[in-house]
């Protein structure tokens, strides 16, 4: 029996760095952001960075870090990039449930990081997104009190399988759905979170999910917590994020931190979070409270997962509030 569970991805992350890149104001970006480097040329680089990333992985590290009994769920090819990840968790004794695909090769991150922390990714799937929803029975996920499900690359039929084989065992269910889950998807995955005893979106997520307006955020908890009857966060990156359970809300406010890179850290959030609710019997301001210096620590290291707390690590160094407020 495990304390968490968690399916999504596993991938390669490849950190580029060079002063040639530059960010600028761009409104046609839904960012008013984008990054240029010269076309037509070589470019030198400063550095290269290779890391093991992906949705699965980086929330299985929080859980073991936080002294939870946990195994990972995730598809690699049967390639270098797959061997890494099966030595990772070998090294950190995370149980390894990943399914070999002999056709696709393991997923890849090309990261280009910016001198802020904010970075821009150029994502193939690979791997990822070629579940089989065969592949996906109780022997697979196993023994576990909670299922942590993240992005399945889009792969509905395989994500239907994963709440059908759950349903039938006794776990709850924490999902962390992705962009194409949502987008593509979006009367499937409201059943789903149904189903659900926690979720995790951000705020552009939200919207797109509940059809509500990006500026009404009482609209959209509200519409959420109706949708599930369980948690319900809404994180929005520096400016914090939003809980609500049984019609009750919270705004959490952190004191900025100067970020080296974002990568990771909404996983670093949502498994921050339940690991907290795990250890301290559902006390929701301790669970918030560790999510939140959980994902602010993780964007002063680069890469997802090296600076992601360990149990026992203090957490009054970061002046956060937790502020509750009416939905109604």
């Amino acid at each position: 029996m495990y304390d968490v569970t968690t399916i999504g991805s596993a991938t390669q992350d490849i950190y580029v760095f060079s002063d040639k890149f530059h960010v600028a104001e761009d409104p046609r970006q839904n960012s008013g952001m984008a990054e240029f480097f010269p076309f037509g040329t070589k470019i030198e680089l400063d550095d290269i960075l290779f890391e093991v990333g992906g949705g699965a992985t980086n929330a299985a590290f929080t859980f073991r870090n936080q002294g939870l009994r946990t195994a990972c769920v995730a598809r690699v090819g049967d390639d270098g990039a797959g061997a890494d990840v099966r030595a990772l968790l070998k090294k950190n004794h995370i149980a390894d449930r990943l399914i070999t695909d002999h056709k696709h090769s393991t997923g890849h991150g090309l990261i280009f990081l910016g001198r802020t922390g904010e970075r821009t990714i150029l994502v193939y799937r690979g791997a990822t997104q070629e579940y089989q929803p065969r592949e996906i029975t109780s022997r697979l996920l196993g023994s576990t009190k909670w299922l942590y499900v993240t992005s399945l690359g889009g792969n509905i039929a395989a994500l239907k399988k994963v709440f059908s084989v759950a349903a039938r065992g006794s776990g709850q269910i924490f999902i962390n759905p992705g962009k194409k889950e949502i987008t593509e998807h979006r009367s499937v995955l409201r059943s789903m979170i149904k189903q659900s005893h926690a979720v995790l979106l951000n705020r552009e997520e939200a919207a797109a999910l509940t059809g509500r307006a990006y500026n009404n955020i009482s609209g959209m908890l509200r519409t959420l917590q109706a949708m599930t009857g369980g948690i319900v966060l809404v994180t929005e990156g520096k400016h914090g994020a939003y809980a609500t359970v049984d019609n009750q809300a919270w705004r959490v406010i952190i004191k900025p931190v100067q970020g080296t890179d974002t990568t990771g850290a909404g996983d670093a959030f949502g498994s921050g979070f339940l690991a907290g609710f795990i250890q301290k019997q559902g006390d929701l301001a301790y669970a918030l409270t560790l999510a939140a210096h959980n994902s602010a620590a993780v964007i002063q290291k680069i890469g997802a997962k090296h600076g992601l707390l360990k149990r026992g690590s203090a957490l009054k160094t970061l002046p956060i509030s937790i502020k509750s407020f009416s939905i109604k």
